[in-house]
C-alpha cells in the first residue's frame, strides 16, 4: 500500500457499495473568499458573498442532489451567514460539515508563514486546539455536532485522523489523489489512486478522497509518466500537455472548475471500470460569484461554470445511472470493512 496513507490512517482497507447501483455525492468547501495566492496569518477575508448560496439549491434539487457544505470558522463567525444555513438545513436544501482553514482559525501563533496553511505542518496540540475551536463553534451555531470533515489545502497531519475521530467525525474527505502539493510546504499524494476506505483501529470512520485520478490509455505508464513530469523540480508542461492531447494520461477531477463535462464523463468512465461506484462531486462555494477564485474570474466563467455543472449532474444521474446521497448517508450503504488491505497505486 502506498506508504503515506499508513502513516496517515490506521489499518485503511477498501469500502465497496453493497449495491451494484452507483451513488453520487456533492461537497462544496464552503469558506470566506481570500487571496489564494497568500493564505497565512492576517491576510483579508470576506464571507458576505456566501447569500448568494441559495442559488444553487434549485439546480441540485432537480437531481435530488442535497450538497454537503464544509464551513470554515470565518463563515461560522458571520451571524446572518449562519441563519441562512441553519434555514436551508432546515428546508433539506444541504448538509453542513467542517473544514479546517488553519490560517484563520484560532489560536494564532503570528506567525505568517504559507507553510503553516497545511495543517501536517503544525505541532499536533496547535492543530487539536484548532480543531476543538472549529467544533465548539459549529456546535454552537447549529446545536448539532458534525460528522464530515475536510483539512482546508488537503493539508493532512499524522495526528489528524486521531483527532477528529475523537470529535465525533465519522467521514473525511482531505484526501487529493494524483496532487503533490510538495513544492508549497505540503503533502505528495501523487502516488495516490482515488479509491474510498476505511480506517481507525475498529475501522467505522471512512475516508471518500476527491474524486480526481490520472486517466487515458496509457493505464499503469501514463499514471507514472504523469507523476514523474510534475515531480518538484521536472516541470515539463509541454509533455504533460500532449499526453493529455493523446489521450494517455490526463488529470481530471469530478468538478466544474477546470474540468469540462466531457473530461468528467472520461474520469467517470474510467473509475467505473476499476470498480470504483461512489462519485463525490465537489467545488468551491467561491466559484458561484465572479472574481472570487482562479476558476470563475468573470459573468462569463460563471456560466460556464454552471453549465459545466448541470452537465455533470446530468451526466451522473441519466447515463451513468448514479443515486445521489448525502456525504453522511454513505456509510450505512457500504459493506462491512473486510479483511483486503489497499493495494499500491500504480
Amino acid at each position: 500500500m502506498p506508504e503515506l496513507i499508513s502513516d496517515l490512517f490506521i489499518a485503511p482497507v477498501p469500502a465497496r457499495l453493497r449495491e451494484p447501483t452507483p451513488v453520487a455525492t456533492v461537497i462544496i468547501d464552503t469558506e470566506e473568499d481570500f487571496d489564494w495566492l497568500t493564505p497565512v496569518e492576517g491576510t483579508p477575508f470576506d464571507t458576505a458573498y456566501l447569500h448568494h448560496l441559495d442559488q444553487l439549491s434549485p439546480i441540485l434539487r432537480a437531481y435530488g442532489a442535497v450538497p454537503t457544505l464544509l464551513l470554515t470558522y470565518p463563515v461560522l463567525e458571520n451571524p446572518k451567514i449562519v441563519t441562512q444555513l441553519r434555514r436551508m438545513a432546515e428546508r433539506g436544501d444541504c448538509a453542513l460539515g467542517l473544514q479546517l482553514h488553519a490560517w484563520i482559525t484560532p489560536p494564532f501563533a503570528g506567525q505568517p508563514r504559507s507553510d503553516l496553511s497545511f495543517a501536517s505542518n503544525l505541532d499536533s496540540e496547535i492543530e487539536a486546539q484548532k480543531l476543538e475551536n472549529l467544533h465548539e463553534k459549529f456546535v454552537d451555531c447549529f446545536a448539532m455536532p458534525p460528522t464530515v470533515f475536510r483539512s482546508g489545502r488537503y493539508g493532512l497531519g499524522p495526528h489528524t485522523a486521531r483527532l477528529i475521530s475523537k470529535l465525533g467525525v465519522s467521514i473525511d474527505t482531505s484526501l487529493a489523489p494524483r496532487t503533490s502539493m510538495a513544492g508549497e510546504g505540503g503533502l505528495d499524494y501523487s502516488a495516490i489512486d482515488f479509491e474510498p476506505f476505511w480506517f481507525g483501529d475498529d475501522r467505522k470512520l471512512l475516508e471518500l478522497p476527491l474524486c480526481r485520478s490520472v486517466i487515458g490509455w496509457g493505464r499503469a505508464f501514463g499514471r507514472a509518466a504523469y507523476r514523474w513530469i510534475n515531480q518538484p523540480g521536472r516541470r515539463r508542461q509541454i509533455l504533460g500537455a500532449a499526453l493529455a492531447r493523446l489521450g494517455c494520461a490526463e488529470r481530471v477531477t469530478l468538478s466544474p472548475e477546470g474540468n469540462g463535462a466531457g473530461a468528467a464523463r472520461r474520469l467517470t468512465d474510467a473509475l467505473l471500470a476499476r470498480e470504483q461506484r461512489i462519485f463525490p462531486l465537489s467545488f468551491h462555494s467561491s466559484s458561484i460569484w465572479p472574481g472570487r477564485n482562479p476558476y470563475v474570474r468573470s459573468r462569463r466563467d460563471l456560466h460556464h461554470f454552471y453549465d459545466d455543472l448541470s452537465a455533470m449532474l446530468t451526466d451522473l444521474a441519466d447515463r451513468t445511472g448514479c443515486r445521489f446521497v448525502r456525504t453522511d448517508a454513505i456509510p450505512g450503504l457500504l459493506a462491512p470493512a473486510g479483511p483486503q488491505p489497499m493495494t499500491a497505486a500504480r
